[in-house]
């Protein structure tokens, strides 16, 4: 059955600068549609998106849907056979992705209307906050959770994302941002930029599920070494771990034309980079094309499928407890 969505319902919130940054916000999906950032006396646009509503819900997106520049919940990720464990007791969720579930499930936070709650336009920092109440039983998850999402832009570049969460119930939570980059002045793919991550170990995977295996081996002689800054390698996929501080940067991309980078800083515990190997091939009008190593994703968040690892860190969120996580994107000319 086709899911209907009533556009009335929209809300596009555009956030600028001095500097003449802009970043367009939707209150569908909290999704980034847009990000332009001025270099040599022109706007590029730095992510992957469509400039209209019905693009973002049309069966041609929708069918190898990528997710682009929304929120994730309640959980980023994959979750083998839909199971997570809490307090003991296995709870079954609803699987979307055969069967696992993905990205918070069929109706995930990807695809909700989110209440505006507060606008702020400042000299130095304008600001947007949204607000979603996922039910109890939503996509099989367990409590009521109320979550909030603040996108910040400073004066000096720099997109700041705040999550906060509480719940009446024990529950998995677990928020991302997924949108994709492309910083290139031209529209081409991302394998020319350069990417450095400061992580020494990674998140392997397992083959045919895509799930962590629990292990976390060094990126020492392996395509992920990211450390001392290389070419995007195209099969990127996978989360590295954060062992540096949250004011530290974790990584910095840097456009095919060395004219713009972006860094990246969170406090999430992991940094999932995704190169967009599997991005469908869409053509918007206006805008960058979609498809295959087109943009890549820096979607720090937590383990996914954390709870059947007790090594890492717990994804479980309890009443009277407070959810707090912050990624940060700064954009900085270069030439």
């Amino acid at each position: 059955m086709k899911k209907e969505y009533h556009k009335e319902k929209l809300q596009t919130i555009v956030l600028s600068n001095k500097g003449g940054m802009e970043v367009t916000v939707l209150n569908f999906g909290g999704v980034i549609s847009s990000i332009k950032v001025p270099i040599k006396g022109k706007k590029v646009e730095c992510v992957l998106g469509f400039d209209t509503f019905e693009e973002y819900v049309s069966e041609a997106y929708r069918k190898e849907y990528p997710y682009l520049g929304a929120i994730i919940g309640r959980n980023a990720g994959r979750i083998k056979y839909g199971k997570v464990i809490i307090d003991g007791k296995e709870v079954q969720l609803n699987c979307n992705l055969g069967e696992n579930q993905i990205h918070g499930g069929s109706v995930g936070f990807d695809s909700v209307f989110w209440d505006v709650v507060a606008v702020n336009r400042g000299d130095d920092n304008s600001s947007v906050t949204l607000q979603y109440v996922s039910k109890d039983g939503e996509e099989g998850y367990p409590g009521e959770v109320t979550v909030r999402v603040t996108y910040t832009l400073t004066s000096d570049n720099c997109l700041r994302i705040d999550y906060h969460g509480t719940t009446d119930a024990p529950t998995i939570l677990n928020l991302t941002q997924h949108t994709y980059f492309n910083l290139n002045e031209s529209n081409t793919d991302v394998l020319n930029n350069t990417l450095q991550i400061k992580a020494d170990k990674y998140v392997p995977l397992e083959e045919g599920f895509f799930t962590p295996t629990g292990e976390r081996p060094p990126v020492a002689g392996t395509r992920l070494d990211y450390r001392k800054g290389q070419k995007v390698y195209a099969h990127t996929d996978n989360s590295f771990v954060r062992e540096i501080t949250p004011e530290e940067v974790m990584a910095t991309l840097t456009n095919g034309e060395g004219s713009l980078a972006m860094e990246v800083r969170t406090n999430h515990p992991v940094l999932h980079i995704y190169a967009g190997y599997y991005l469908p091939e869409l053509q918007p009008p206006h805008r960058k094309t979609i498809g295959q190593s087109r943009g890549i994703c820096f979607e720090a968040q937590g383990y996914a499928d954390a709870t059947k690892h007790p090594q890492f860190d717990n994804v479980v969120l309890r009443p009277k407890e407070e959810y707090n996580f912050f990624t940060e994107f700064k954009f900085m000319h270069l030439s």
